[in-house]
């Protein structure tokens, strides 16, 4: 995992990130609703934030740009808005800017990695003389398709913005031993054991949910196989009966912080004993936790790519599946004409 993600470098450029702008936006007026919103790997770092937002006390929430658009001009005045994208530069996260800053500018901020021309979301919010787009300088944050490095160091960025106080040097360097494999009776498996699972559930508690999300969207953008991502809770309200029909061709993914010990140890009792599970732990308790499980969950993830030869840098596309198409249909033009979602007024 070394010569894929490069923790060291990653991390001390984070640790050196001047995350002063970005942490008095997030903390100021906590009783204030977050509503943050990201595409694609952006995503699980929006809910990274939500997590972190009410963790301090706050109500938040992570949607996609596009879900955005369906909460009225009276609900996003009411909020403050967080856009988070690397590049700043895609046609959602753009309109979601414009929108924001048309509806409540003095309470929209965007989060990117770039402060080059590209950037978009920064131009809008420079025009629009808006101080609320933290863009951090100076980075070197290379991804290829699938974003591997840009969500740890967003991750490491967002740990400090909430805890100005947090030691991060630790997870410069890869633990030696990232994630345990084995079945449910405690037969050791290996990444080879895993070559035929054609579906994950996804287990999560309290900091796992961001990871929980941003693996799955590596499963599923690798073209390896589908997730499905539930807490604890939830799976034992029926998601169950899947891993009981496909013991043969599925597996169990357990993110385990101090607080999922017990419920993770009691959702065990009732698997059987040949289920595959991958169990990715964290003796944290706070926000570096998820820092944490997503180092480890990424091994998992190069590992089961090595030897499933899944190059996830470029996956296949066999069905010659071409994304720019709905791109070509004029994406803002439309978000206008249809407009938010909205009710009758009594």
């Amino acid at each position: 995992m070394e010569s894929i993600l490069n923790l060291k470098a990653l991390l001390s450029q984070a640790m050196e990130a001047d995350v002063t702008a970005l942490r008095q936006f997030l903390t100021t007026n906590p009783g204030q609703p977050l509503v943050a919103a990201g595409s694609g790997g952006a995503g699980s770092v929006a809910d990274f934030a939500a997590l972190l937002y009410g963790a301090r006390g706050g109500i938040a929430t992570a949607v996609s740009p596009y879900t955005l658009n369906a909460y009225s001009d009276e609900a996003l005045k009411t909020s403050k808005l967080l856009l988070v994208s690397k590049g700043g530069h895609n046609n959602d996260i753009v309109f979601a800017a414009k929108r924001g800053l048309a509806v409540n500018p003095a309470e929209t901020a965007s989060f990117t990695l770039s402060t080059g021309d590209r950037n978009e979301v920064r131009k809008l919010f420079v025009k629009a003389g808006s101080a609320l787009s933290f863009d951090i300088p100076g980075l070197t944050v290379q991804d290829a398709f699938i974003s591997t490095q840009t969500p740890v160091m967003y991750f490491a960025l967002l740990c400090r913005a909430f805890d100005p106080s947090v030691d991060l040097s630790k997870y410069r360097t890869a633990p030696s031993v990232p994630y345990r494999l084995e079945r449910n009776d405690g037969t050791p498996l290996t990444p080879a054991d895993f070559q035929d699972v054609r579906s994950f559930v996804v287990l999560h508690g309290s900091w796992g949910r961001p990871v929980a999300a941003n693996l799955e969207g590596k499963l599923v953008e690798s073209g390896l196989c589908p997730a499905c991502v539930v807490d604890f809770r939830n799976y034992c309200h029926g998601r169950f009966v899947f891993t009981s029909a496909h013991l043969e061709d599925s597996a169990v993914v357990m993110f385990v912080s101090p607080r999922e010990k017990d419920i993770a140890a009691r959702t065990r009792k009732f698997l059987p004993a040949s289920t595959k599970l991958v169990l990715i732990e964290t003796e944290a308790d706070a926000p570096e936790a998820s820092l944490d499980l997503l180092i480890r969950s990424s091994a998992f993830f190069f590992d089961l790519s090595e030897v499933t030869v899944t190059n996830w840098e470029s996956p296949k596309n066999p069905g010659k599946i071409d994304k720019r198409q709905p791109m070509w249909v004029s994406f803002m033009a439309e978000m206008k004409r249809i407009g938010p979602l909205t009710l009758g007024k009594d």
